[in-house]
């Protein structure tokens, strides 16, 4: 056995939240004894205290995560499990948001990746000891929030000791920008990363602007469920585990039934049918913005990162971008006009737009005011999965 099924990591994936559900850390490690004593050593030593805290400071240490090394017929593995957090919301609903450089030097998610870094010495001192324990292989673990966090630690392991580690993510935001999901997808292989995701959850389809997801080999794991609107109870894991059980990762990969290329992103821009406010229409969305500012880069959207310094932020170096498009060649101005327009009725505004309404701020405005009634939809989901008294 090498890599985890799909439920034995969907399954992990949710008992770590037993470091918040029980009373205490001692009764969550028991707890997890009882589960997992047979297969992997457990102590108080294993657990990550990571930092959490708003979207631009840190500041509360809390249990985040827990490593476990094998035993039995796990002996030879190693597995590092993380959690979500209530600060998800705050940190993916956040206007302004910066990105910083992650263990490869590629641009991250910040407030994902400085919760990332405060677990490092923990980490480190696990690794450490992997040699000794004849560790062969790793399985990095974790739901919504824990999911970024296993990439990045993924990301780090394999930087860091020239491993390469399974990641396994379920409703995982999007960490990085698209020389991240590059660089991961080559070093590590998109045949060791299974991010899982419902149709209807809403976190997979934020941070919208420019994150893309890891791999971005057109290798995901789609898990239909029902409805066309963002629905907050898809983002459990009890669901999750429902949605895999049985299945293993060959058959899940096969339940995808269309994927977006260049030719089918151009169709769905020029196509004048009527779209609201969905799932789909937000996934669309997401890959025809990529589209266009690929064509307003010269076929490369990889340096958005590197278009300013970092006091400015994405949304204002996107609108600076789409903005430069407006201004070059024909081919270029009517892919931007097509997108706002897009997103104009995405938003139910009725205003018939012309190129010469592109102006940076009016763009800008047109940005902000999509990604604020995405993230009341964020917002809704992950509060009604707090009131359920899932931790995220």
């Amino acid at each position: 056995m090498a890599r985890f099924s799909a439920y034995q990591a969907a399954v992990l994936a949710d008992d770590i939240y037993a470091l918040t559900k029980l009373s205490s850390l001692e009764q969550a490690i028991k707890y997890l004894e009882s589960q997992y004593g047979n297969a992997f050593t457990l102590s108080d030593q294993n657990m990550l205290a990571g930092k959490t805290g708003g979207p631009c400071f840190i500041k509360v240490r809390t249990a985040f995560g827990f490593t476990m090394l094998g035993c039995g017929k796990f002996q030879g593995h190693a597995v590092i499990l993380f959690r979500g957090t209530q600060y998800l919301a705050d940190w993916l609903t956040n206007l302004n948001i910066g990105v910083s450089r992650s263990s490869s030097a590629q641009p991250v998610h910040d407030g994902f990746n400085q919760s990332f870094k405060s677990m490092l010495p923990q980490l480190q001192t696990f690794m450490a000891n992997t040699n000794k324990n004849r560790i062969h292989t790793i399985h990095c673990i974790g739901h919504s929030l824990g999911g970024a966090l296993a990439t990045l630690c993924g990301e780090w392991i394999n930087v860091s000791f020239g491993v390469k580690p399974y990641i396994y993510s379920f409703g995982s935001p999007r960490v990085g920008l698209m020389t991240f999901a590059n660089s991961c997808t080559r070093t590590i292989g998109a045949d060791r990363i299974f991010r899982a995701y419902h149709k209807t959850d809403i976190v997979p389809c934020i941070p919208i602007w420019p994150f893309v997801h890891t791999p971005n080999s057109g290798i995901d794991y789609y898990l239909p469920s029902p409805g066309i609107i963002p629905m907050a109870e898809y983002h459990g894991m009890n669901h999750y585990i429902n949605s895999v059980e049985g299945k293993d990762w060959d058959t899940i990969s096969k339940l995808r039934t269309n994927e977006k290329d260049d030719d089918s992103i151009a169709r769905w821009l020029r196509n004048g049918s009527p779209i609201g406010f969905t799932i789909t229409s937000i996934e669309w969305l997401s890959h025809a913005l990529l589209f266009v500012l690929k064509n307003c880069m010269n076929g490369s959207a990889f340096g958005i990162s590197q278009t300013f310094s970092s006091t400015y932020t994405l949304m204002d170096k996107l609108a600076y971008v789409l903005e430069t498009g407006v201004n070059l060649v024909n081919d270029v101005s009517s892919w931007v006009l097509f997108l706002m327009r897009k997103i104009m009725e995405i938003l139910g505004l009725g205003k018939v737009l012309d190129a010469a309404d592109l102006s940076r701020e009016f763009i800008q405005r047109l940005l902000m005011r999509l990604q604020e009634r995405i993230n009341q939809y964020v917002q809704g989901a992950l509060g009604q999965i707090m009131a359920q008294g899932r931790n995220i």
